[in-house]
């Protein structure tokens, strides 16, 4: 039995925590080596069949583990082990062959597999971790050499993987400490390589069959790199092939540029062909890694002028993984020109610990540890000797930092680090003041001392910031450059410039973030001291970042670098407290940032006009909609906790803004200042001045701005704000009630997305009332076509009103001319309904005619292209009955006792609805359901007052309900009516009340639902097992129960109605059809279902639609089966059929007579059984010839021999 708290620990989510498969890898990887073993198959082309599908597999498993490689550790000394073992074999065996020549023949692909499997180890692993586990022996050289040589001779012959492999692999066997020389036996009968020669001694091939790779893409390239690179380090063989080769590889990179080179002002030759960038990128790869494993410059100094011209060449701008490897060329080529001596007084670290930390000490231990201080000591009396090409090394690589292309900015970034750290003081301050400037390039400061970045561009402020990063995690960031640093830090953590419709600066706010955080690790005891007195305003800044940015990534990482300054240096107030508030995953979900996270923070003053000010200055104003509501909600919630720092500083800028040219601008200026007036109007109310201010916002706004383009959301802004007022209950006149009333207008007109504005209007019209000749206006509107959506959006507002009001959106409900107009009645009703009701009036005179307007919605089944749109109006309907009747427990009995059969209807309908094929039409259905069985008194001995019938019904329908209103179910499973089959289950035993309207009423839409898929066979299968439960008698009419016969006979009905426009009638034969499939119908007698053959019989007379045929066809075939009579019935009906002037019709009732005949053998044919299935089987009835004619004559014979007409 397994154990599920075993299960438990394997997956964390959908990540493996270990090799899980590790058995089953193993018992295949036996198997597959056991194979490749066998020297016989080794002159095979391909490997056996068995075999490359246990290879795919192995890899399949291998694949699944590349974001958690490590879980193979392990095993890799296994796995790798035992591959590299048959491997090696192979290639022993391989270069005897090429050495003696009489040798049987090997293919060159028949390991394919094998290497592949390496290969996939390699890629997810790395090639470093599996390289430790190949075999290094002198003896390995010239067999994988020889066997390397072998495979590249025709490149098209071989699998790509496998020569990767051998090159790493070489490459680790050119580390080997012996002299290559010594070993080279001078292999012969090597097939002839171009640009290759045979005479050349072994290094040399060695040499010239790397360069032969280095133009390819993929992995071959890098392997042949790393394979060149420690061939060319190694002592033997440095001094004689490392100038040549640098300089070969010089002459490669302007070959390949040369079309640039040598046209830079045709356009045609701008972009280099891919084989030029692939050389250049092969070639700097190598130089990338011999660079890096170089000791000494000493044997290249003649090409690095060479190099310097190549590297500032404008030739790569179209290709950045080039300029990538260029910039990393550039800094290992300055790093190998610098001493390696580590300036170690650079290197104190101050290191309080935790405890210190949460004791609250951390500054004293830090004062402590800056007694010794690498800023003053002696550094700079140390007597280095930089190089000159250092300092234009390091200008390209500052100018790398504004390239296009992320990459290249982050490799620049960590170059500067790298270089910076071997300079003398001196030059590294000049460096970090170097990097510093590139923030400040094209830059303005405003009077009020921010700084605007509307000029400068995203790529040099996320170049710059990454490298100040890498610098400070270096201990580079020394106090003079700090303080002049950090406010533009601060700065990067806001930067956004937008671009038309999208803006850019995510990534400078995530470099920001990343400055912040490797502050707090900063290991220069001084610098910590500086940093220190600026930390309250970089813990504001995070925090307000944290809560208030768009992106949940630039979130998460300014709640990373708060949380390390407050584990590194416990600077910041509050630290813990904070840090709990907006954690990784408070921040993470934006709702919860900007309202929830937000508002707990506030709690801390020292937080509070920080977050504040971020919000009304920068977030309100942010080009997304979505941004922008979010910080109007917060702002609301936010603005109680100071209200007098945001009545006296904040609102008169955000006042300011309603004129702003900019949309964004004014719509956040707008909708902030309606937040602010309804969280703190009665602060606002006692300045005079600030109510002054809040009033005239309407007519502070240009009438451009609200009849030109953006005048949408400019009328929204203004609604909500007017709606804000309202709420407040605003002392405003009747001028300004009239201007408001004009502005709701014009935005109901203009706006296409209305639900918040009529929301706002309907509080307008709560505070302010409306005029006579406005309320006309309203009805006027609805009247009167215009175009767009303007009428369905006064319909919306209609909800608004007053009583009297009903009766005119009644009608829209029953007569609206569009969807969207009885859909926006339905909602506009409810809503209105509501409002009365609140109004604690006594009349509800309006009740029985909005019910039947209501009701009637529930018929709209209205279709175009949009698909079911009398949907939306069936929902709606649903949901203002509900608002309507949960309001009133008394409203059935008023229904019943006015108008008892619209609420016998209302009853039926509900019912109906809940068999819905859309899960929110039956969700909203069954709540309806629920507050008429549940939540309507009901009067004694199940009667409600004035109907006997509606209140007997209910009372039934609450006795069959197998749920409970809680909605568990009796074993307690929760119950959610979107569940198709849980609902179907709930509702079916329904069909057991006694009345008749109520019952079809519900089977008809089991009826609809059941012919739809994916949801039908739910219904069906609810149906088959509602109908086991039934019995075969008639039942007596005090029971409230329903038999078998009276299913069929309801089947039956419904077959019956109007062939030419019922919708019905194919749902009843594919219902009807599956019920006896099931064997839900085996009770029923004869005489109903032959009524039930003859109801199908009439359906198909004279029909020549092949669905509707085809159904009753199919369903012949299984009425057949009930007893010997229908089967009569159904074969001569079916035989009849296949004559029918459609031939595909004939087919269909021969498969179907086929069925019925010869394989469930309804009837016995006797002798012609056989003969008749032959005819049924073998014949074309979809030929129109005479071989059928008289195939069909003869099936009429025989099958008339047994069966007679009917």
């Amino acid at each position: 039995m397994n154990n599920p708290a075993a299960d438990d620990t394997e997956d964390v989510g959908s990540m493996p925590t270990f090799f899980k498969e590790h058995v089953e890898f193993f018992d295949s990887l036996d198997w597959i080596l056991d194979s490749a073993k066998q020297s016989e198959t080794w002159s095979l082309s391909v490997a056996p069949e068995e075999e490359s599908e246990r290879v795919e597999r192995l890899i399949r498993i291998i694949n699944s583990y590349q974001e958690q490689p490590m879980c193979l550790d392990p095993h890799l000394g296994r796995i790798v082990g035992q591959i590299i073992k048959v491997v090696q074999q192979y290639v022993y065996v391989f270069y005897d062959n090429t050495v003696d020549s009489k040798s049987a023949p090997i293919s060159v692909t028949r390991f394919d597999g094998i290497f592949d499997l390496l290969y996939i180890l390699c890629k997810v692993r790395g090639y470093k971790i599996i390289l430790r586990f190949f075999p290094h022996g002198v003896v390995d050289i010239e067999p994988v050499f020889a066997t390397l040589w072998l495979f590249s001779a025709d490149l098209n012959a071989t699998a790509w993987q496998s020569r990767y492999i051998l090159l790493i692999w070489l490459s680790l066997l050119a580390m080997i400490p012996f002299d290559i020389e010594s070993i080279d036996s001078g292999i012969a009968n090597l097939p002839a390589i171009s640009s290759i020669s045979s005479n050349q001694s072994l290094i040399e091939r060695w040499i010239g069959l790397g360069k032969l790779f280095l133009g390819k893409s993929g992995c071959e390239m890098e392997g042949a790199a790393v394979m060149l690179s420690r061939l060319l380090s190694r002592k033997d063989s440095g001094a004689s092939f490392q100038p040549s080769f640098v300089k070969w590889a010089v002459q490669q990179i302007n070959d390949a540029a040369s079309p640039v080179i040598n046209h830079p002002n045709d356009e045609s030759k701008a972009v280099l062909p891919i084989e030029s960038v692939l050389q250049i990128n092969g070639t700097l790869r190598v130089l990338c890694h011999l660079f890096s494993a170089m000791t000494s410059p000493a044997l290249i100094e003649n090409q690095i002028p060479l190099l310097l011209d190549i590297f500032s060449l404008d030739a790569f701008d179209h290709h950045s993984v080039t300029r990538k490897l260029i910039s990393k060329a550039v800094q290992r080529l300055a790093l190998l020109l610098l001493p390696v001596t580590v300036l170690e007084k650079r290197r104190v670290h101050a290191r309080p610990s935790l405890r210190t930390n949460l004791n609250g000490n951390g500054a004293d231990t830090v004062s402590s540890l800056c007694s010794t201080d690498p800023c003053t000591g002696g550094e700079d009396s140390i007597d280095v000797d930089i190089p000159e090409e250092v300092e234009l090394f390091v200008g390209i690589l500052l100018q790398k930092l504004r390239d296009k292309d992320t990459i290249v900015r982050w490799s620049a970034a960590k170059g500067i680090g790298r270089i910076t750290e071997r300079l003398p003081l001196a030059f590294a301050q000049e460096i970090v003041t170097a990097v510093g400037d590139i923030l400040k390039e094209e830059t303005l400061r405003t009077e009020d001392g921010r700084i605007d970045v509307s000029m400068t561009t995203e790529y040099s402020w996320h170049g710059s910031l990454l490298c100040l990063a890498e610098l400070s995690r270096r201990g580079m960031l020394y106090p003079q450059a700090l303080r002049e640093i950090i406010p533009w830090v601060v700065r990067g953590l806001t930067f956004e410039i937008q671009r038309g419709d999208y803006s850019v600066g995510s990534n400078v706010r995530d470099a920001a973030c990343y400055v912040m955080w490797s502050l707090a690790r900063i290991p220069n005891p001084s610098s910590r001291r500086v940093f220190a007195e600026m930390s309250t305003q970089m813990a504001a800044t995070l925090v307000s970042v944290a809560v208030f940015d768009r992106e949940s990534s630039v979130r998460r990482a300014a709640s990373a670098a708060f949380q390390e300054h407050v584990g590194r240096q416990s600077a910041f107030p509050h630290g813990i407290a904070v840090l709990q508030l907006v954690d990784f995953f408070s921040v993470g979900i934006m709702r919860n940032a900007f309202i929830k996270a937000s508002r707990n923070v506030a709690e801390f003053e020292v937080y509070r006009h920080p977050l504040l000010h971020h919000l009304c200055t920068v977030t309100i104003y942010h080009w997304d909609l979505k941004t922008r509501d979010l910080a109007i909600r917060a702002l609301r919630e936010l603005a109680p906790v100071s209200p007098r720092y945001v009545l006296t500083l904040l609102l008169p800028e955000i006042v300011s803004n309603v004129s702003s040219p900019f949309l964004a601008v004014r719509h956040g200026a707008i909708a902030a200042t309606g937040a602010i007036a309804e969280s703190i109007a009665a602060e606002i109310k006692a300045d005079a001045n600030a109510t002054k201010m809040v009033l005239d916002v309407a007519d502070n706004v240009p009438q451009r701005y609200i009849e030109d383009f953006g005048a949408g959301l400019t009328l929204t802004a203004l609604a909500f704000y007017m709606g804000c007022l309202s709420r407040a209950k605003w002392n405003i006149g009747d001028n300004v009630q009239s201007r408001f009333f004009g502005l709701f207008e014009m935005a109901l007109v203009a706006c296409k997305n209305v639900d918040g504005i009529v929301d706002d209007f309907t509080a307008f019209v709560d505070a302010y009332g409306l005029k006579p000749e406005q309320h006309s206006c309203i009805e006027n509107n609805i009247k009167v076509a215009k175009s767009g959506t303007s009428r369905e959006s006064f319909v919306l507002a209609m909800g608004a009103l007053a009583e009297q009001d009903i009766g005119l959106l009644c009608s829209v409900v029953t007569k609206g001319e569009t969807v969207e107009m009885r859909r926006n009645a339905a909602v506009a009703l409810g809503r209105l309904c509501r409002r009365t009701q609140d109004s604690k009036r006594n009349d509800k005179t309006w009740a029985v005619g909005v019910v039947a307007a209501l009701s009637q919605g529930l018929n709209d089944h209205s279709i175009d292209n949009r698909g079911d749109v009398g949907s939306w109006v069936r929902k709606q309907s649903l949901q203002s009955l509900a608002i309507i009747f949960d309001h009133d427990n008394q409203m059935a009995q008023r229904i019943s006792a006015e108008d008892g059969a619209l609420a016998m209807r209302l009853v039926g309908q509900v019912l109906c609805a809940t068999t819905e094929k859309i899960d929110k039409l039956r969700a909203a259905a069954g709540r309806m359901f629920e507050i008429l069985l549940y939540k309507q008194q009901i009067g004694q001995n199940g009667t409600a007052a004035g109907n006997v019938d509606v209140g007997k019904c209910l009372s039934q329908l609450r006795q069959l309900d197998p749920m409970q209103p809680d909605h568990c179910s009796a074993n307690g499973d929760e119950f959610t009516w979107t569940d198709a089959a849980a609902a179907f289950r709930r509702v079916v035993p329904a069909l057991s009340v006694s009345y008749e309207q109520i019952r079809r009423s519900l089977f008809e839409g089991l009826v609809f639902t059941g012919s739809a898929e994916p949801l039908g066979k739910f219904a069906v299968n609810a149906v088959a097992a509602y109908a086991e439960t039934l019995s075969e008698t008639v039942a007596s009419e005090s029971a409230a129960q329903w038999n078998v016969n009276g299913l069929v006979a309801e089947l039956t009905r419904l077959l019956h109605t109007d062939k030419r426009t019922s919708k019905i009638i194919n749902p009843a034969l594919i219902v009807a059809d599956q019920l006896i499939e099931q064997g839900a119908l085996l009770a029923a007698d004869t005489k109903s279902l032959v009524a039930l053959y003859r109801a199908t019989q009439q359906v198909a007379f004279k029909l020549r639609a092949p669905l509707r045929l085809g159904l009753c066809l199919k369903l012949y075939s299984s009425i057949a089966l009930m007893s010997d009579e229908l089967a009569q019935r159904a074969i001569n009906s079916l035989l009849a059929y296949m004559a029918h002037p459609v031939l595909r019709i004939r087919q269909v009732a021969a498969d179907h007579l086929f069925e019925v005949v010869c394989i469930h053998g309804a009837a016995d044919m006797g002798d012609d059984g056989a003969g008749i299935g032959s005819l049924l089987s073998e014949t074309e009835w979809m030929q129109d010839t005479v071989d059928v004619k008289e195939a069909r004559s003869r099936l009429t014979k025989m099958i008339r021999r047994h069966i007679p007409p009917s």
